[in-house]
Order: structure tokens, then C-alpha cells, then sequence
């Protein structure tokens, strides 16, 4: 395990013991939801519900009435609105930088003052559940923009959480590859293939622009498109890239000098058109060694 995500795990035992807001912040596909439910996994909430909102969503397919409520209770949970859903656990707020202005507010007073009030209603009621935030983009960007409020970023911004990204900590990809493998083949009653050398020398080469996420589902890909028993290094999701002499086989050293040489010939007077004085420069020899080799090789006649 690497010492970013030693600390991380450090970390989120250490906020999981507290009740005050998180701010997650990490790219996307770093494992910001993963961190939020291992936080109240960890917690003294862990028995109560864990409510997932993309705020992306509210002022869209989120109205008001669906996250405050009217006031009116309902026997039904599902139809409780989402601050009533969360009881005593967790409310958990994805794309927090998304938030609309009315919500920003809302959601102030919440944190401020540990109530909320129904719309339509006048009196407050209070809240027993915890925020935690997440955001792939910097708040302090977002508000010098003008997109957050400064209250609301004063009050969630005092225990941020970072994650890092992949790129930052290739150690932890074996562990995450085997993990994942482990997960979705017992999930699907699969037997776990066996990984070889190369997957794993490509897949710690990998930049991971997406990050943990992105790594799962190359799992899974592999998963699904290799042969039962091992996984194929044809069925990687992400081109590879071939060191330029694995089109080599493995033989005679002189031999594959040679060809090596060959090769660099006719790439030199392709670019120069036959000019083996310019080719000669190109390759960094004397133009008599090279007129050697084209004899040598026979490669006058093909160029």
C-alpha cells in the first residue's frame, strides 16, 4: 500500500469519529463515494441510512418539495422528502459545486443552525444527520467565480479530505487489480483467472486519467472478454504501448542488430528520398559505412 493511501485511510478513521461536515475533493473516479460510505461505515451512524444526492440534480429532477418536504409526513419512506430520509445518518452530497444558489442557502442553514424548514412552513425542524460533500473541482475557484457562497464554503471547507489520484500512487494498482478481480468474479460466481506478468506492467505504465473507477472497469472488461483461467492482454481497454523492438523474436544478438540496422537504414532514405548523404547525417555515420551497409544489406535496389 502506498504511504498517500496509508494516509488516507489515517484520515478517514480519523473524521469518522467525528459528527462536523466533510468536503471530500478529488478528480473524477477517485473513489469520493467509496471514502463517503467507509466514513459512515466506520461511524457511529453505521446502522443508520446512507442518502446519496447528486446536486446537480436538485433544481432539476430534485425540487425543493422532494429535498425539504411540505410538512406533511408520509408512512412510505420513499416518499419522505430527502432530509427526513437521511434520519440519523448520513446525507451525502455529490457535485456539491453544482449546487443552485437557493439550495446553496438551504443547505447553510442546515449546517448553521441543524434545521431545515418544510416549504410552505414557517417553523424549523431539526436535523440529526450528517453532510458529507464531494466536488472534483476547486471551491475556492468556484467562489472567486462567483458560483458559491462564502458562508457555505466557510462552513464545509474547514475538514477537507484530498484524494488522490491514481497517477500519484501506482503502487496501490496491483492491490486495487486484484481487489477488483476478487469482487467481480465472486459476484458473478466466476473463477478467478489468473493475471499475467504483462497486465500488470501495462496497467502500472497506465496514466489513469480515470482513476480508480476507470481501473475497475478495465478489470471487468478483462473479465468479461478473456478466455476462462487467465486474462488477456488483447482485451486491455487502453492501447498499449509496445516498446518499439517487442516486434523482435528472440534470437542471435548479432541477428537482431542487424535488423535493427536495416530498419533505421530504409526509415533514413525514405525521409530524404534516397539521399544517402543526408541519410548518412540523419543516422550520424560516415557516408562510406553507410553505403557499406546498403550494399551489405542489399538495400540499394529497394529504396
Amino acid at each position: 500500500m502506498s504511504l498517500e493511501a496509508k494516509q488516507l485511510n489515517r484520515i478517514i478513521k480519523k473524521v469518522a469519529r467525528t459528527d462536523e461536515p466533510v468536503l471530500l475533493v478529488g478528480d473524477v473516479g477517485t473513489g469520493k463515494t467509496f471514502c463517503a460510505e467507509s466514513i459512515h461505515a466506520l461511524s457511529t451512524r453505521k446502522e443508520q441510512p446512507f442518502v446519496r444526492v447528486n446536486c446537480a440534480a436538485l433544481g432539476n429532477t430534485i425540487c425543493m418539495n422532494d429535498f425539504l418536504g411540505r410538512g406533511d409526513s408520509s408512512p412510505d419512506n420513499a416518499g419522505l422528502p430527502l432530509v427526513r430520509q437521511a434520519k440519523k445518518g448520513v446525507l451525502f452530497l455529490e457535485n456539491i459545486a453544482d449546487l443552485s444558489a437557493d439550495f446553496q442557502s438551504v443547505l447553510t442553514g442546515i449546517i448553521a443552525e441543524r434545521k431545515y424548514t418544510p416549504v410552505g412552513l414557517s417553523k424549523g425542524r431539526s436535523v440529526e444527520f450528517r453532510i458529507i460533500a464531494a466536488t472534483a473541482v476547486e471551491l475556492a475557484d468556484t467562489l472567486k467565480e462567483g458560483g458559491f457562497q462564502k458562508k457555505l464554503f466557510t462552513l464545509l471547507t474547514p475538514r477537507t479530505v484530498r484524494l488522490p489520484p491514481l497517477r500519484d500512487r501506482r503502487q496501490d494498482v496491483p492491490e486495487l487489480l486484484l481487489f477488483f478481480l476478487k469482487q467481480y468474479c465472486e459476484s458473478n460466481q466466476l473463477q478467478i483467472p489468473a493475471v499475467p506478468a504483462e497486465i500488470f506492467e501495462y496497467m502500472l505504465a497506465y496514466d489513469w486519467k480515470g482513476n480508480v473507477r476507470e481501473l475497475k472497469n478495465c478489470v471487468e472488461t478483462l473479465v468479461m472478454m478473456s478466455p476462462p483461467g487467465e486474462l488477456c492482454l488483447d482485451y486491455l481497454p487502453f492501447k498499449v504501448q509496445r516498446h518499439p523492438l517487442d516486434c523482435l523474436d528472440v534470437r542471435d544478438l548479432n541477428g537482431a542488430t542487424s535488423a535493427v540496422e536495416v530498419y533505421l537504414i530504409r526509415k533514413a532514405l525514405e525521409k530524404f528520398a534516397g539521399n544517402q548523404v543526408k541519410a548518412a547525417r540523419q543516422l550520424g555515420l560516415p557516408e562510406a559505412t553507410l553505403r557499406f551497409k546498403i550494399k551489405k544489406y542489399a538495400i540499394a535496389k529497394e529504396v
